[in-house]
């Protein structure tokens, strides 16, 4: 009997992509670096505390001697100059500072183990809920289950746990960890515009993500961008409540944040210039002021520089495996031209998805499209007309007489 595990198709981005979800997690590390690093100043008092006993067990007398010189100096008076922080034994604040770093290393891997085993149990499930998709069997959609085993068939893919979002806005994505359990979503609206070669075409799309574990890589970015934007969705909602209200109330709230954002800025400058200042210098060593100054920049860095950095980092990651789909895709169904008839549609079609930023990249065509300002700067997709190009030069090409036919609304 021949061994029907392996696919058909030469599907040959899978070690790529394992070692390309391993840089990811590590770039994810390193954006929320600076914020973990700053989320450590609360462990300081119990930080400082451990160092001065290891610093007392270690230098015993000679240390006992100088806290005794220490106490003397502040019983002289008030006129005298008091003791600061660096009047300690250098012993002393070496053993804090190192406690520090091995608290912000401890910090990181725990950051790093955390999100690993969080999206490796619950990423594709997180999915699935916010996109709202329900399973569906060859019962419930005969025609999808048909064609998604034909082409499982041919490429020597199992099966997909199939799910189906009611939305009107033609679409269609895939998620997992693993090929074994991947499950592959189309909207209602893809269902009911699409002829059978087009959906041909967007299942076999999905089944490359698939058959290349793509899906690993998209679940594992989708958790990130998710995580990294989450600062930037929580300042940003009191203004969108207010705009869903009315847009008086939404710009009056503009303008109320704008200006306590102009305050924060000038305490913080503020703050910066006395961290700066000679007397804090004499009083406070030098990692404990870089320490207090980036503190108080990260919640800056967390709301407004790692969303973007997220941003730029699904860009680099998503919009060329849409391109190398696509090529699976027609190598699969051996119909360039359904696919691009599929994207034409899908290019001038109405209709909203309820998505949020850090799974956009994951479906078939960007669900914000030209909606989004932010997707303008950032695309998470190829512009439509690029992929139609890239399918036009395989094979025979297209006929433009079938684009513009697509772009027929149906009757």
């Amino acid at each position: 009997m021949p061994d029907n595990t392996t696919p058909v198709l030469v599907y040959n981005r899978i070690e790529t992509n394992i070692r390309k979800t391993r840089v990811l997690l590590a770039a994810f590390a390193l954006v929320l670096l600076p914020v973990v690093s700053a989320g450590a100043v609360i462990v300081l008092p119990g930080v400082a505390l451990a160092g001065g006993v290891i610093a007392f067990a270690v230098y015993g007398p000679a240390l006992q001697a100088r806290l005794e010189s220490l106490d003397a100096s502040i019983a002289v008076g008030p006129s005298s100059q008091m003791p600061g922080l660096l009047d300690l034994p250098r012993p002393v604040l070496l053993i804090i500072g190192g406690a520090l770093l091995v608290a912000l290393a401890l910090a990181v891997l725990a950051l790093i183990s955390v999100s690993a085993f969080l999206i490796s149990r619950y990423g594709a499930r997180v999915v699935l809920r916010l996109a709202h998709a329900r399973p569906v069997g060859a019962e419930d959609e005969p025609e999808l289950f048909r064609a998604v085993e034909n082409l499982c068939i041919g490429s020597g893919l199992a099966m997909p746990r199939l799910h189906v979002v009611d939305a009107d806005a033609p679409n269609a994505f895939a998620t997992g960890l693993e090929a074994r359990d991947a499950s592959l979503v189309v909207t209602r609206g893809l269902l009911t515009i699409m002829n059978r070669r087009e959906l041909e075409g967007v299942i076999a799309h999905e089944l490359s993500h698939i058959g290349n574990n793509d899906i690993r890589l998209s679940t594992t970015l989708s958790a990130l961008v998710g995580t990294l934007s989450l600062p930037w969705r929580i300042g940003a909602a009191p203004f969108t409540f207010a705009f869903s209200i009315h847009q008086m109330f939404g710009w009056a709230a503009l303008v109320v944040g704008l200006m306590f954002s102009l305050s924060f800025v000038e305490g913080l400058w503020n703050e910066i210039g006395v961290l700066l200042s000679d007397d804090v210098a004499q009083e406070l060593p030098v990692f404990l002021r870089w320490w207090a100054a980036h503190a108080m920049l990260t919640p800056v860095y967390a709301v407004l520089v790692a969303p973007m950095v997220g941003l730029v980092i699904r860009q680099a990651v998503s919009r060329q495996r849409e391109f190398l789909a696509d090529a699976d895709a027609a190598l699969l169904t051996r119909d360039p031209e359904g696919l691009a008839s599929a994207l034409v549609k899908i290019g001038i079609s109405h209709g909203h998805l309820a998505v949020g930023e850090g799974s956009a990249h994951l479906y078939f065509a960007d669900p914000y499209s030209d909606r989004s300002l932010l997707h303008r700067v950032f695309p998470s997709h190829p512009p439509v007309e690029a992929r139609i190009a890239m399918l036009a030069r395989m094979g025979s090409g297209i006929e433009n007489r079938s684009l513009a036919l697509a772009q027929k609304p149906p009757l």
